[in-house]
């Protein structure tokens, strides 16, 4: 990138995507200050993050109270969906230990997606694509401190991960997926 001041966009064929966003984070903003608000956020993310590198795992961004990661995109892993489903329990975890205590929800789906950098003054990594989109639905359907992943997901480690069907579940764009709770530890 100091060379050419540009990165090759790539497409990665098989790359877990994990979202995890806090429960009602709106109403607690409008209740605290912003101080508050952000040095609770800061020392969640921090614990996010340390739990990440823990898994293998890249974040790539918070957006507002999300946090999206993915797993096998520049490092591989044997398993990214499993990798993603243990981080997104271990979150669940350091949620309760942290103050206010936040729930969260985290969503998984497993495909393709494209990489790249965009921006020119402040530079950002991100990814796109379909299998984005629909970890954040899935996402979006979990139950509180909950781990959901699509069926797509679920395929790839039903052999050694616990975990329940939810249910043909209405997702926005992608009509009804089957998608499974993994929340229980094994």
């Amino acid at each position: 990138m100091k060379a050419t001041n540009t990165v090759k966009p790539r497409r990665y064929d098989d790359v877990a995507v994990l979202f995890c966003d806090i429960v009602s984070f709106t109403s607690y903003c409008d209740r605290n200050p912003p101080e508050k608000v952000v040095a609770h956020l800061q020392e969640l993310v921090k614990h996010f993050e340390e739990l990440a590198i823990t898994y293998s795992i890249q974040k790539i961004k918070t957006i507002g109270d999300a946090f999206m990661a993915v797993a096998g995109l520049l490092e591989k892993v044997e398993n990214p969906v499993y990798n993603c489903v243990l981080l997104g329990r271990d979150m669940i975890k350091a949620t309760v230990r942290v103050e206010p205590c936040w729930r969260v929800r985290v969503g998984i789906h497993r495909g393709p997606v494209i990489a790249g950098i965009i921006g020119d003054r402040q530079y950002l990594f991100d990814v796109w694509g379909d299998t984005v989109n629909t970890a954040q639905r899935v996402e979006q359907k979990a139950h509180e401190n909950g781990v959901f992943v699509s069926k797509a997901a679920w395929e790839t480690i039903r052999d050694i991960c616990p975990g329940t069907s939810a249910g043909l579940i209405e997702l926005k764009g992608k009509g009804k997926i089957e998608i499974y709770d993994v929340s229980a530890q094994d």
